[in-house]
């Protein structure tokens, strides 16, 4: 279980790198669907589809473990970690 605090508003200097984040993951996601109906793979963009559509559901993400990092973030933390 996540702690109490783990789903509380995202502090305010992070709120619009977040929104970037969002929506480039959006404009990948529209543009890989639209990459797969070009090559004949309506059969795998149907499938990428329904997992996004059901890793945004409200209704249901809260029991899928997602976990978002900012790569850059992720490197810096793991080379202090190793000095």
């Amino acid at each position: 279980m996540p702690p109490k605090d783990f789903y509380s508003p995202a502090p305010d200097g992070d709120i619009s790198k977040l929104n970037r984040q969002r929506s480039s993951l959006v404009h990948w996601i529209v543009g890989r669907f639209h990459s797969l109906l070009a090559d004949g793979k309506e059969q795998d963009g149907m499938a990428l589809m329904d997992e996004w559509f059901e890793w945004v559901d409200t209704r249901t993400y809260i029991n899928e473990s997602t976990v978002f990092f900012d790569g850059d973030e992720l490197n810096e933390l793991y080379k202090q970690s190793k000095s």
